[in-house]
């Protein structure tokens, strides 16, 4: 499930912006405000709204107020801009219209931040109206607006809102860009609500089937699920279960995946939130359908239906579209399950969006095969390979050229063929000379047959090399690259520095009084923590990255491409992940030293300064990340 910003609320704002004005111009008692109470206001409410709706709307209300008072026309804007936030998350079209007038008046005084902002908004509530091409381009624009006003924290909302909208339309390495762009800068800022949110949505991108780390995105769902109870966020406990349950589900694990839904329904209908309501009942309506039990499942998935186009939600109506007519297939119902498809793929072609096409046309073809219409059911197949193509960003070139050149050498054969029948029927002379060529043609086999076989045996001796070069730089206990290998990614990193002057940093880390873990749980337990530690670090390390087991309780990360601030933000994301995340004992922590190349560094000098500040690090407490 996509998630929100400000995800519900059950007390509606003002209808637009005007009423918050007057409210603003109407207070005339004294109070002693101030901008810096006005933000504090509003951290308050963005921390409670999940707890206590009531409460947030309240603070919201009373920091326009003073923002008014104080006569300080940014200040309204950012409260005006919290305020459409919350307003797209139950009411996106009233959003829309707030957006459009703080648009006009953030333009009129310049405003960059408060411009994206409104885009923002104002993407997120077309969004939730099932327009998502037009929200694409809101937060393109918000994105650009950010940037040029170089307002860091309306950037990370912008990336984080495009990174989803990007997922959603299946542009998976550009969404992950944008969400991995987002995340390190909300932690740069301290932003830590903003933090949980762009978690939960990379952990989506993960879940995604097209995607296919389930086991990682339920990692991090877990990490989430933690945070929500620790916060009493009752409201992102609810959506982090239903995010499980859809992990669980693209794995197989049925019954496990039900039940988190059922857990999931029950939080959002004690909330009401309706639209949640029905998103999860479609859930398990598809669920229930994919287990076989149609019957059961189609009355979730028509109550579903019916709340969305009662919302007018477009979007969400044609996503129910599909497991209603996978329902109706199962029970017979083909020409009812075709024409829903039918609806559906207008639907998904005309927003563009490759990711439901696909499933449409997969289901599409199975609806026409069990109809007996062959011809349909292959043209259905074929646009879903098309569609599946783009998704998986996959060229089709080489098994094209391979076919191809199976279909010429078959034709070859058959010309071969009858050339000699021909030949049977001419003279003796030809006769010998077909002989001759034919034993050609076998010396030529039996030499292909040769330059095969020594080629097969080479190949395996290359594999068995690497093999043995691998198991020679691998750490039995993690997993990771032991000392040797991960100095070989230092030494590469290097030798690319000096060729085209690509930034390089290296994180350098150890475990926390590991020794005190060793004699209270055991070397078992000590193992079990180097092991859970190893997993968290390699899931946060970018894919550019190389993260290896240095030696005992210690651990190097190599960074090519990485500037110091982002190696910077990424050890303290390392910081925080081993905090919150390693096991159910006592809290496992780690202190981290940071250190980027220059000029004339060396793998030796580099790693020097980071172990002096990885030394800074414990002597200053531990827990922490220091630079060099």
């Amino acid at each position: 499930m996509r998630t929100a910003r400000l995800l519900w609320l059950s007390l509606a704002l003002p209808a637009c912006l005007a009423p918050w004005q007057a409210s603003a111009r109407a207070q005339t008692t004294p109070v002693a405000d101030s901008a810096a109470e006005v933000r504090a206001i509003m951290r308050r409410a963005d921390d409670e709204v999940e707890r206590s709706p009531d409460a947030a709307l309240s603070m919201l209300q009373r920091a326009l107020e003073m923002a008014g008072r104080l006569g300080d026309a940014g200040l309204r804007r950012e409260v005006l801009v919290d305020a459409c936030d919350t307003r797209a998350a139950f009411s996106p079209a009233i959003a829309v219209t707030e957006a459009d007038a703080g648009l006009r008046e953030a333009r009129k005084a310049d405003d960059g931040k408060a411009v994206a902002g409104f885009h923002s908004c104002r993407g997120y509530a077309l969004d939730r109206l099932g327009r998502p091409q037009e929200a694409a381009a809101e937060y393109e624009a918000a994105v650009v607006q950010a940037e040029r006003s170089e307002n860091r924290e309306a950037l990370a909302d912008a990336l984080a809102m495009r990174g989803e909208n990007r997922h959603y339309q299946g542009r998976y390495d550009e969404a992950i860009a944008d969400l991995d762009r987002a995340y390190a800068t909300s932690v740069e800022l301290g932003l830590v609500n903003q933090q949980r949110y762009v978690l939960n949505a990379i952990a989506n991108v993960y879940s995604d089937e097209n995607v296919g780390e389930f086991d990682k995105a339920i990692a991090y769902y877990r990490q989430l699920l933690r945070q929500d109870r620790a916060a009493g966020a009752r409201l992102g406990e609810a959506t982090t279960r239903y995010n499980i349950a859809s992990a669980l589900e693209s794995k197989g694990e049925y019954a496990n995946a039900l039940s988190e839904y059922r857990h999931a329904l029950e939080a959002y209908t004690a909330l009401g939130d309706r639209s949640s309501v029905a998103e999860t009942e479609r859930a398990i309506g598809a669920l229930l359908v994919r287990q076989g039990k149609a019957a059961e499942g189609q009355p979730w998935i028509e109550r579903a239906a019916a709340t969305f186009a009662a919302a007018g939600d477009e979007e969400s109506v044609a996503r129910c579209r599909l497991p209603r007519a996978r329902a109706l297939r199962a029970l017979g119902r083909l020409r009812e399950a075709r024409d829903e498809l039918e609806q559906a793929e207008r639907h998904f072609r005309a927003s563009d969006n490759p990711r439901y096409l696909a499933k449409v046309y997969a289901e599409l073809a199975e609806v026409h095969a069990q109809a007996g219409e062959w011809r349909k059911a292959y043209e259905a197949s074929v646009a879903h390979r098309s569609v599946q193509a783009v998704l998986d960003r996959r060229a089709r070139q080489e098994q094209t050229s391979r076919l191809r050149i199976q279909f010429d050498a078959a034709k070859k054969e058959q010309e071969n063929r009858a050339l000699l029948i021909e030949n049977a029927h001419r003279g003796e002379a030809l006769r010998t000379a077909e002989r001759v060529r034919s034993l050609q043609r076998i010396a030529i086999m039996l030499g292909a047959a040769l330059m095969l076989l020594l080629g097969t045996m080479a190949l395996q001796q290359v594999q068995r090399g690497r093999r043995l070069k691998r198991l020679a730089m691998t750490d039995d206990l993690t997993g990771l690259p032991n000392r040797r290998g991960v100095l070989d990614a230092l030494e590469r990193g290097l030798r690319a520095r000096q060729q085209d002057g690509r930034p390089l940093a290296v994180v350098v880390f150890d475990i926390d009084h590991f020794k005190r873990i060793n004699d209270l749980h055991g070397h078992h337990g000590g193992d079990r923590v180097l092991e859970d530690v190893a997993a968290l670090v390699r899931a946060e390390v970018p894919a550019s990255g190389s993260v290896g087991r240095f030696g005992g309780e210690e651990f190097l990360v190599v960074l090519p491409g990485l500037d110091h601030a982002g190696a910077l933000a990424l050890a303290e994301r390392l910081r925080v992940a081993v905090s919150s995340g390693v096991g159910d004992g006592p809290r496992v922590t780690i202190s981290l030293g940071v250190a980027s190349a220059g000029d004339d560094a060396d793998a030796e000098a580099l790693l020097r300064r980071a172990d002096g500040a990885l030394y800074r690090a414990k002597g200053e407490g531990r827990d922490r990340v220091v630079s060099a």
